[in-house]
């Protein structure tokens, strides 16, 4: 009788437990996706400040140790660098640009997530209108329940100017 005691505790504990890791399992997959969420929200509001033009506010989207790498560029680190290089982009010419994340994969801890996309980016050059696409990673730090950019590194597809863009095959 005490062994059949014993049987049923340990299967109800053991079932207990199935039970608690399907639903740590779900609220964990509840928190990564609102981890998710927030770094969309706060690339359109990365989005909305390009459009302003505040080379300021965007700096401050990144980590205070956070680094911006452009192509053909030294690395920019710290805030003031970081604004540096977006003051100097939104004060191109035609400056637009665009970007859409087609993938965010959050670390299980929810302290750091990978942001992966393409971009578009318009501007007026001694040519004329030139329009960029290309490609981009974002690291994500979780920093005091924010999220903030660590690292910011993209690459172009290769540019073109609008009257290349018509003449298919010319770049």
């Amino acid at each position: 009788m005490l062994t059949k005691h014993l049987f049923i505790a340990a299967l109800a504990v053991s079932l207990a437990g199935c039970v608690d890791k399907s639903e740590r399992e779900e609220a964990g997959a509840s928190t990564l996706s609102s981890h998710e969420t927030a770094i969309r929200n706060t690339n359109e509001q990365w989005l909305r400040l390009i459009k302003d033009g505040n080379a300021g506010a965007v700096a401050q989207l990144y980590a205070p140790d956070g680094a911006i790498m452009p192509p053909g560029a030294p690395k920019a680190e710290g805030s003031a660098s970081i604004e540096k290089v977006w003051s100097g982009l939104m004060a191109t010419p035609g400056f637009e640009l665009t970007f859409q994340a087609d993938d965010i994969t959050v670390a299980s801890g929810g302290d750091m997530a990978m942001d992966r996309g393409t971009y578009r980016l318009s501007m007026s050059g001694p040519e004329g209108p030139t329009q960029d696409i290309g490609k981009y990673v974002v690291v994500w730090r979780n920093i005091e329940g924010k999220w903030k950019v660590a690292a910011d590194i993209f690459n172009s597809d290769g540019a073109q100017s609008e009257a290349a863009a018509e003449e298919p095959g010319k770049v």
